[in-house]
């Protein structure tokens, strides 16, 4: 009961808003992925080759500080470096690349979630994990299938539909604490 009497109202309201906005900007930008994945695929990438490059510039100023002498020290950031222009001159290819880490990651998330039944079976809860297995699997295998040509649509898609439902679940959260509030609030009076 302290907790509730300690807590700052006005922070609680600006935090509830901003869980509401953000969620419903996330979801929309998961929608317009789900409507347009060529366009997420191609931005996500550029997006990301532009993390890449910003990440070597950065380490390249530390190993030009620690390490100017040492080919180690150097590696990383002229390998970001150089990974990132890729991703950035040739979005095609890095949109290759991300989707066939995506398939790899899939097919690790299915061995995992099949191992996990297993190991769960016959205690409750062991479907859920199989059926995670099964979905899994089936996504990469679908995505294993159609790469390289069907990459674009499957990686805007893949990342439009994470966008959304990541969207979702900060608005919806936003609404639970709204109504947290409204309710301590009602009891208060």
């Amino acid at each position: 009961m302290e907790a509730k009497e300690k807590r700052n109202p006005d922070f609680v309201k600006a935090f509830e808003r901003s869980v509401l906005i953000v969620g419903g900007i996330i979801a929309a930008i998961g929608l317009i992925g789900i409507i347009l994945p060529h366009v997420m695929a191609v931005t996500m990438t550029v997006f990301l080759g532009i993390i890449m490059i910003a990440s070597g510039v950065f380490f390249g100023y530390y190993s030009f500080h620690f390490h100017a002498k040492s080919f180690v020290g150097w590696f990383k950031p002229v390998v970001l470096v150089i990974v990132g222009v890729m991703m950035v001159t040739n979005p095609k290819a890095g949109i290759a690349a991300v989707t066939l880490l995506i398939t790899l990651y899939l097919f690790m998330d299915a061995y995992a979630g099949f191992g996990l039944a297993h190991a769960r079976y016959p205690r409750s809860g062991w479907g859920w994990f199989l059926l995670n297995g099964i979905l899994s699997l089936f996504l990469a295998v679908l995505m294993l299938m159609g790469w390289p040509t069907m990459s674009p649509f499957f990686l805007g898609l893949y990342i439009g539909v994470s966008l959304l439902f990541d969207g979702i679940s900060l608005f919806m959260l936003g609404m639970k604490l709204q109504q947290q509030e409204n309710g301590e609030l009602r009891e208060a009076l």
